[in-house]
């Protein structure tokens, strides 16, 4: 009977490791991503292709749908964006695939990410100002302010030894709600959701690192 509870308990816990590991949607999206473009890393591969390269050409696809954002074209973006968006996950698997995977690659990543971000709200923000809705546009204002301090709050808080992998509105998060929102004609719903989200992620952040720091010992 002990090995059995022993076996129920090493189960248990590779559960509870796998959940750990999935601390977001944008986790779960690339782990699963990992599987699903297995053939199309596969040729990646095959082409010579860096990683770096990858990410920069997904990153100028997300530009340029908030290009498309920006011409007034909301539900073609919106299609656009779901379209392209998996590219993302394109960059970390072939690094992996091709060992070459490295600090400056990863930089790199987070750091166009926020362009790309930037782009596809500012892309909104411009549609918004031509109809003289300045309600919507200040809520993606908000929303750009706030989706950049949620990856700055992560990065800031792992900088100084915590976790901070939670958040209710992570990148992939985020590019599914603009997507399909967008798509299906709700983009003014799309857009208090994408304010109120964003803002309520950085609060979490916060609070989840504030809590950590409360279990430290006290200096001295």
């Amino acid at each position: 009977m002990s090995g059995v509870r022993e076996a129920e308990q090493e189960g248990a816990a590779a559960k509870g490791r796998q959940r750990r590991r999935w601390d977001t949607l944008t986790d779960w999206a690339r782990a699963q991503g990992g599987i699903i473009l297995k053939p199309v890393v596969g040729v990646l591969v095959s082409l010579g292709l860096h990683p770096n390269t990858v990410t920069i050409v997904g990153s100028l696809l997300q530009v340029g749908v908030g290009v498309v954002f920006g011409l007034g074209r909301v539900r073609l973006g919106g299609l656009l964006l779901l379209i392209v968006a998996p590219i993302d996950a394109l960059d970390g698997a072939l690094a992996r695939a091709t060992g070459r995977k490295s600090r400056f690659g990863a930089f790199l990543d987070s750091t166009l990410d926020r362009v790309s971000d930037a782009a596809i709200i500012l892309g909104l923000t411009v549609t918004y100002l031509e109809q003289a809705r300045y309600v919507p546009v200040a809520l993606l204002l908000v929303s750009l302010v706030a989706s950049l301090l949620v990856s700055y709050v992560r990065a800031r808080a792992e900088a100084l030894g915590f976790t901070c992998k939670v958040g209710l509105l992570t990148r992939v998060e985020r590019i599914v709600l603009i997507g399909a929102l967008s798509l299906f004609g709700l983009a003014d719903i799309m857009v208090w959701a994408l304010a109120i989200l964003s803002v309520f992620t950085v609060v979490q952040r916060v609070v989840h690192v504030y809590a950590q720091s409360r279990q430290e010992a006290p200096e001295g």
